[in-house]
């Protein structure tokens, strides 16, 4: 599946942006996730806004760290319309707080 996507983050600690593929465009938040009590748990919550204005919770997301020492965010998210999980890594492109969004094969 096709994904394209950018993300940056804002003066008030979340991260915002957008994702899109030929079957969906969705704008996204990134907020701390409240719930967190053990490192397994995800780093952030992963929410949309629908046409009607309701936010709602669409996946989750982690703080992560490639081999390289690299630093990116790997996000799981519920947008298949086939109601797949959609497996995305965010990585900094150079900009501090903006991330480009790169589909992992495979899912």
């Amino acid at each position: 599946m096709s994904i394209n996507g950018e993300l940056t983050r804002t003066d008030d600690n979340a991260i915002t942006g957008w994702i899109a593929s030929l079957t969906f465009d969705v704008s996204i938040t990134l907020t701390t996730n409240p719930h967190k009590e053990k490192d397994t748990h995800p780093d952030y919550e992963v929410t949309a806004t629908t046409p009607n204005g309701r936010v709602i919770r669409i996946g989750s997301a982690w703080n992560a760290t490639s081999q390289k020492g690299n630093e990116y965010l790997s996000l799981s998210l519920g947008l298949d319309p086939g109601g797949q999980q959609i497996r995305v890594n965010a990585l900094t492109n150079g900009d501090a707080g903006v991330y480009r969004l790169v589909a992992l094969t495979g899912r």
